[in-house]
Order: structure tokens, then C-alpha cells, then sequence
């Protein structure tokens, strides 16, 4: 069971897709741990990035702006735009070696962004979903979508972490699409649960719940593989969602704490993850989560409008490091350019910001 307001808000409406340059960085040494580079932006979940540095942030995911996708153009023309409509909405972003941006749908309909600023939709993942149902679904919905994370792979192809129906899909350009891995339920303990809950039950809870992966965020490492975050659905026991390592051209694996050829738990220990980044020079892990005590006690922002700081965390040798506690709040994505520099989204209920982030 799910039962999450949070994950049936994943992005439902309009969305922009904007290319942010970043023009004169001052040097690591000298760089503060956290600079705001843009503010004021509207539910900006998705976060990728061009030739592994500019930031491509997609804003509305979850309210305004309408379906209108912009590329803000870097160097001597930045701050003018391009607009692309109608579209619909996008929950994330993701940019190929060789340029090429991917958008995934909130309507459940993937697309592919070339050079010519053409939008073309590939593949129709609530169809594709609806043949290849969750063989180990919890919820009584085995057939439904929520697509949620993206990754690009090296020949092309596109990985889709599909939030809802508990897999992960490799799509290619032409729209051929495979499932790659099934997440499978984890028994987890109820005993963390508040009393009374925010939401009725239909009888007394045991003591242990199979709880759905739900799968979020997707990086590429640097053995080739893919390495997958979870949220981790009801109770939402803190402490209770992995990172898979999985291999992105399998075809059916299965991805449990039962380690196999395809697929295996590669860390541990987290809480109510929505994103994961790898650094491209040495594999650092930043893993994004929506609070340290995970989706209830995020979701109380809801009725209180003060939402708990979400915690971005590094994962370096082994050893986990939190970043900027307490200076994030409402978790959208978070990437790695190629000299280390750490970008994150956060405010994605309000408050927008694209922010930089060093160590």
C-alpha cells in the first residue's frame, strides 16, 4: 500500500523545460555551500544537464506554469526563449552524450527533443503499462503508470523508472520499449507508524507489510549500470528504502534483497528517496529524500504549510554525509556536473529554486 498524497500528486499538469547557463562560477575554493541561481520557478521537479554542465531545469510538474516547454538559450542570447506548444506536462528531464534531451511525460507519454526543437512522442507508457501489468502489485492497481525518473544511456536508449507500477523500462528512440526490472514488495515493520494515522484503515494493522518499492530516481554509474532509488511505499518506515544496482540491457530481472546476476541492493539505509545523482569522475552517490522522517511527517506540510527539510546526502567510500542540513525543503532532483559541482531543485509545492551546491 501506498497511500500517499504525495504520490498521487506526482505532476499532473503544465509544465517548461529551461536551459540555465552558468556564467562566471567562482572556484571551488571560494564557493559557498549553497547558491541560489535561480528562484521564484513553478514546481521544478526534473533536473538534468547539457555537455554535463548547464542545468535543464522542468518547472510545473505539479501546478502553473501551463503546457508550454522553453529552452532558455545560454551564452551572448541568454534570457531569451524558445517555446514549443502545446505539450504536455513533464515530471523530468534527461540528456544524452550526444545532445539529444529526453522529457517524460506526467500523462504517461515519453518524448524525444532533438536539435531541430521537435517534440516527439515515442512511446504511450500508460498503454505500454497496461499489457506488461506489476505481477506483485499491493495496491489492487497492477496496470497503472506513474512515470517518475529518467536517465539517458550511452547508445541512446532512455531509461524510465516508473514509479506506480513498480519497474524500470529501457525505450529507444523508435519507441521500442522492454521492461528491464520489476521491484519487488519488501516486508517492512509497522511498528513506526503513528497513532492515530492521517488516514483510516480497513482493520488493525500486523506487524510487518509487504511495502511497493515505488522507484524514483534513475543515474548511470560509472561500470555502465543503473542505479535506482526508492521511495518505498506504506508504513513509510524511515530508514527503509535501497538503491539498486541494476543492469540496464536485462530483460525481466527482478530487483529484491535476494541479490542476483541483474540486480542487487547497493546501498542501504535511506528514507523516502526521490532522486539520485552520481558524480561522473569518481561514482560519489547524492541520494535526495523528502525528510528524515520520511513521507508523513512531509506530507503534514501539506495541512501546515511549513514542509520539514528534505536531506540531500553524500555517499562517499562507503561513509554517508548529509549536505546543507536543513536548507532544502520540498525535494524536485538533483545532478553532478563533471568537475563535482552538485545542482539540486527544492520547492516543488512552492518556493521554487535551482541551486548549486558544494561540499
Amino acid at each position: 500500500m501506498k497511500r500517499s498524497r504525495f504520490s498521487v500528486r506526482v505532476g499532473r499538469t503544465g509544465a517548461v523545460l529551461a536551459f540555465v547557463a552558468i556564467v562566471g562560477a567562482s572556484p571551488a575554493s571560494a564557493a559557498p555551500p549553497l547558491v541560489v541561481l535561480a528562484e521564484g520557478l513553478s514546481s521544478p521537479k526534473g533536473l538534468g544537464l547539457v555537455d554535463s554542465w548547464d542545468p535543464v531545469v522542468v518547472q510545473g510538474a505539479f501546478g502553473a506554469p501551463g503546457p508550454v516547454l522553453q529552452y532558455l538559450r545560454t551564452g551572448p542570447s541568454r534570457g531569451s526563449t524558445i517555446e514549443v506548444s502545446p505539450t504536455n506536462a513533464l515530471v523530468d528531464v534527461a540528456i544524452s552524450p550526444d545532445g539529444a534531451g529526453w522529457g517524460l511525460g506526467s500523462d504517461r507519454v515519453l518524448y524525444l527533443q532533438d536539435e531541430s526543437g521537435v517534440i516527439t512522442p515515442v512511446l504511450d507508457i500508460a498503454a505500454y503499462q497496461a499489457a506488461d501489468p506489476d505481477p506483485y502489485d499491493q495496491d489492487g492497481d497492477a496496470d497503472q503508470s506513474n512515470p517518475y525518473g529518467l536517465a539517458a544511456l550511452g547508445n541512446g536508449d532512455v531509461l524510465v523508472a516508473d514509479a506506480q507500477n513498480n519497474d524500470l523500462l529501457r525505450v529507444s528512440r523508435t519507441g521500442a520499449a522492454v521492461t528491464v526490472a520489476r521491484f519487488l514488495p519488501e516486508g517492512v515493520a509497522t511498528d513506526l507508524l503513528p497513532d492515530p494515522l492521517p488516514f483510516p484503515l480497513p482493520g488493525p494493522l500486523p506487524p510487518i507489510i509487504n511495502a511497493e518499492a515505488v522507484p524514483t530516481g534513475i543515474a548511470i554509474g560509472l561500470d555502465g549500470w543503473a542505479y535506482v532509488s526508492e521511495l518505498k511505499g506504506f508504513p513509510f518506515r524511515p530508514g527503509s528504502s535501497n538503491v539498486y544496482r541494476v543492469n540496464p540491457w536485462a530483460e525481466d530481472a527482478t530487483c529484491s534483497t535476494a541479490a542476483n546476476a541483474d540486480c542487487s541492493v547497493a546501498m542501504t539505509g535511506f528514507t523516502a528517496l526521490i532522486d539520485i545523482a552520481l558524480d561522473p569522475n569518481n561514482g560519489t552517490v547524492y541520494t535526495y529524500g523528502l525528510a528524515a522522517d520520511g513521507v508523513l511527517a512531509f506530507e503534514e506540510g501539506f495541512g501546515t504549510g511549513v514542509f520539514p527539510p528534505a536531506v540531500l546526502t553524500e555517499v562517499k567510500g562507503g561513509k554517508q554525509r548529509e549536505l546543507v542540513a536543513g536548507q532544502l525543503s520540498q525535494p524536485g532532483g538533483v545532478a553532478v556536473a563533471r568537475d563535482g559541482t552538485v545542482f539540486a531543485t527544492d520547492g516543488v509545492f512552492f518556493g521554487g529554486r535551482l541551486l548549486q551546491i558544494r561540499g
